[in-house]
């Protein structure tokens, strides 16, 4: 006889989604930076968005777990990207395609180990919206959607999710 999955959150869960919402407040601070620093050029406007994109995903973690959210943001992402960013237009659309395809990667290893049904879903809608991200920032970085097709498509072999432990 198989248990039903848990609704909630378990403890596990509630460790692996703090660190998800790490992840997008990191994720929304690059954003935020780059805009600030006009980076976006012509797209600014769509780079403050999606700044709004991953704070939206990380209240929404916070919402779920309630008082172990841990509310700040996961420097080894902020610090690893920030240079890029806020050096010019090219770069920060290739940086954010990575950043957004690392995303991707670290949501759908969590879904792998998630125990709640809530947590879940949550991060499903989350991983559906930053594989958008990746779309928009390989059409934002001159990548052709047929002669680049994969840069649209497929996490690149180059990119880890990142864990907890990494």
């Amino acid at each position: 006889m198989t248990s039903t999955p848990p609704r909630r959150p378990t403890a596990a869960d509630s460790t692996l989604l703090g660190f998800a919402q790490q992840a997008e407040i990191a994720a929304r601070d690059l954003y935020r930076v780059a805009a600030a620093a006009g980076t976006g050029g012509e797209q600014n406007s769509s780079v403050a968005t999606l700044a709004a994109h991953h704070d939206a995903a990380s209240q929404a973690i916070s919402a779920l777990i309630g008082r172990d959210a841990p509310q700040t943001r996961l420097d080894s992402i902020f610090d690893a990207y920030e240079d890029r960013f806020t050096a010019s237009t090219d770069d920060l659309a290739l940086a954010a395609h990575e950043l957004e395809n690392t995303m991707v990667a670290t949501h759908l290893s969590l879904l792998e180990a998630l125990e709640g049904t809530d947590g879940v879903a949550l991060v499903s809608s989350v991983v559906i919206a930053e594989a958008r991200h990746v779309s928009a920032m390989a059409a934002l970085a001159g990548l052709s959607p047929v002669a680049d097709i994969e840069a649209y498509l497929d996490i690149p072999s180059s990119i880890t999710a990142l864990s907890p432990e990494n």
